[in-house]
């Protein structure tokens, strides 16, 4: 499948409207025509979908402006920018009462990048540890915690994006064994990571998106001492700060 695919008719239709919402005064339908060097009789298709959804109105000198339909995207932008802003609020909350590391991290397509990450009181250098991380999700907490609760093609092709630097019979090796690892990932709620970096551990929990559908992962990196002296003090840090997420991304619109 190509990426790059692209509809003309939606690229017209963005395009349309983009150029009414930029204008300095209300352009009338010529206007458009010229300024995308668009026939008039494809601006008038796309000027009919456009105002049957609301997304342009006619004003009384027969301009166009912007409609009420676009209202309903700004506040799904907003809503998702709150969200957004709530999830952060969580990791700090995590950072600060376990002393650690706390990330969030989000899956995008083939990949489980990480979007949040907040330092804690203790001083922590893991290499590579900044925001935008991603890849190796067959060892990372948070790709092995998002791989679990993937559906069987979704997961497969993660998998294959994660693997396919290694050489092929590691490849199989590697794939089998978390095959029968994804399994008890589900059932205790949590995947761990201490093949990064020697001495370090990072602990993630999965997050959900409104339609169930698994949308990234939040937990700490810390050194594996720590965890020792203070585990159960962290594992419901983690479990808590999961649900609190969860309990915020129920009610956000789907991205």
């Amino acid at each position: 499948m190509d990426n790059n695919y692209t509809l003309q008719t939606v690229e017209r239709a963005i395009a349309f409207l983009e150029y009414v919402a930029n204008a300095a005064t209300p352009p009338n339908i010529r206007d458009v025509s010229a300024a995308l060097n668009l026939n008039i009789t494809t601006c008038y298709h796309l000027l009919r979908t456009l105002v049957a959804k609301d997304y342009i109105e006619r004003n009384e000198n027969g301009g166009l402006e912007l409609g009420v339909g676009i209202e309903t995207l700004i506040r799904g932008y907003q809503r998702f920018q709150d969200v957004e802003k709530s999830l952060s609020e969580i990791v700090k909350r995590l950072a600060a009462e376990t002393l650690e590391s706390a990330v969030l991290s989000r899956r995008d397509n083939n990949n489980v990048v990480l979007k949040v990450l907040v330092e804690g009181s203790h001083r922590l250098r893991v290499s590579g540890l900044s925001v935008g991380l991603r890849g190796n999700e067959h060892q990372r907490a948070s790709g092995k915690v998002v791989l679990a609760h993937l559906d069987p093609g979704s997961r497969a092709a993660m998998l294959d994006a994660s693997v396919s630097q290694l050489p092929e019979k590691q490849r199989k090796t590697l794939v089998k064994a978390l095959e029968k690892e994804f399994p008890q990932i589900v059932e205790r709620g949590w995947a761990s990571d201490e093949q990064t970096e020697q001495g370090i551990i990072a602990i993630c929990a999965p997050l959900f998106d409104s339609s169930g559908a698994v949308f990234g992962a939040i937990g700490i990196v810390t050194p594996t001492f720590r965890l020792e002296k203070a585990r159960e003090k962290f594992f419901d840090a983690i479990q808590a700060a999961a649900a609190d997420a969860n309990a915020l991304l129920k009610n956000a619109p789907v991205a």
